[in-house]
């Protein structure tokens, strides 16, 4: 019997798709734009396995694609094009990935994002004022103007993207995450391989000329590898922490007897945080991972060489290990989710999200205590294949 098939295109209703995904078992057929048809992983266990058990069970890079090696699938279609030609860690299989993160650690450091704490709390203050300026004339859109330049601007100070390439890179992220533009893994080449060349000309203490000049047992990253670990760690560090605070912003004010809870004190601001990534982590689907031998996946026989896409969303409300999975809930006993991947890839940038949704999440609650959801804003799912979060976020910040 032929498993059923879901669609998954950009723009859906995540939770449905999320509830469909896991309803439909661990292990489903879905069907991409361009009737590009793979597996998904869509239950907690079945997908943290798969995580953990890399290279042996599954394996990274569209090179381990069989039916794109056999020229079933053309090179052409959009999703295709994102994936194939990457040699960055997310990937790449040990050792080759091993090596390649050692480099990149060595880099981005625990230290080096500690540093950034004075950073983020001022950024997050400017951008506040700025709301709080513009809430005084009527409804703001708190994602564009706080969720969406707040990660931008961490990251590029990080890295060191100057204030002028902003627009240019965040463009080009945005395309590249639909799923949908075929130009634009191009157009992050392009612009990645320029910050390279202009970074050697001129190196400075950001983390760009820490990637060129770092060393690990005499080795160093490859040109290419330079390329694609940049764009990784901007894709990482812009969309996934924009999302996530777009969010927790959107559940907590859709849920106020929750916001009660963290702002009388009885749960903790680290709890709340733990539950948004668990219920509306900003990663919905990730592509893709690659059977590296003939294996059984909840009863499914798959051959070597098949596409499965990672279904975090629709793992992390897996009813199977969190009761009433699809409801938020902040007094939710502690236990570890998939937002931030698991095993050896698991996310090299955890520990900077972290660090941006805990100052920037409370700061938003204690400026505006008024906050209120604005009816008939667009908060219908932006329309990506891969991430998770509103069109916009309209509030009234309670300052009139």
């Amino acid at each position: 019997m032929e498993p059923p098939v879901v669609r998954l295109e950009p723009g859906l209703d995540t939770d449905a798709t999320a509830a469909r995904l896991t309803a439909a078992g661990p292990l489903v057929r879905v069907a991409l734009p361009g009737d590009l048809h793979v597996w998904a992983l869509t239950h907690f266990d079945a997908l943290r396995e798969a995580l953990r058990d890399q290279p042996h069970a599954f394996r990274r890079g569209a090179r381990n694609w069989r039916a794109l090696n056999d020229g079933e699938i053309g090179r052409d279609h959009p999703v295709v094009a994102f994936l194939i030609g990457s040699e960055s860690m997310l990937t790449s299989d040990d050792p080759d990935h091993a090596r390649e993160r050692k480099l990149v650690q060595s880099a981005f450091t625990h230290r080096r994002v500690q540093l950034l704490r004075p950073r983020v709390e001022q950024v997050t203050a400017e951008l506040l004022d700025a709301v709080e300026r513009a809430g005084r004339a009527g409804p703001v859109d708190l994602k564009a103007e706080f969720a969406v330049p707040l990660p931008i601007r961490i990251i590029c100070d990080l890295l060191g993207i100057d204030d002028a390439d902003v627009p240019a890179i965040a463009d080009i992220t945005t395309r590249a995450l639909s799923g949908l533009d075929a130009t634009a893994t191009r157009d992050a080449d392009a612009f990645a391989a320029g910050m390279v060349e202009a970074k050697r000309a001129r190196p400075d203490d950001n983390l760009i000329s820490a990637l060129i000049a770092a060393r690990y047992e005499g080795d160093a990253l490859t040109d290419r590898e330079l390329v694609d670990n940049i764009i990784l760690l901007f894709l990482a560090g812009f969309e996934t922490t924009m999302g996530t605070l777009a969010n927790g912003v959107r559940a907590l004010l859709a849920h106020p007897d929750q916001l009660r809870l963290v702002r009388s004190g009885e749960v903790t601001w680290e709890a709340t945080i733990e539950e948004i990534l668990r219920w509306d982590n900003s990663v919905a689907t990730l592509p893709m991972i690659y059977t590296a031998r003939d294996i059984t996946v909840g009863g499914v026989e798959l051959p070597a060489g098949e596409p499965v896409l990672m279904a975090f969303k629709a793992a992390n409300r897996d009813p199977a290990v969190w009761a009433e999975a699809s409801a938020f809930d902040v007094t939710r006993p502690k236990r570890a989710n998939l937002a931030f991947g698991h095993g050896v890839h698991r996310c090299l940038g955890e520990p900077l999200a972290r660090l941006e949704l805990n100052v920037a999440l409370p700061a938003v609650f204690e400026r505006f205590p008024d906050l209120a959801a604005v009816p008939g804003g667009d908060d219908s799912p932006a329309p990506t294949l891969m991430m998770n979060h509103p069109k916009t976020l309209l509030v009234d910040t309670g300052g009139r």
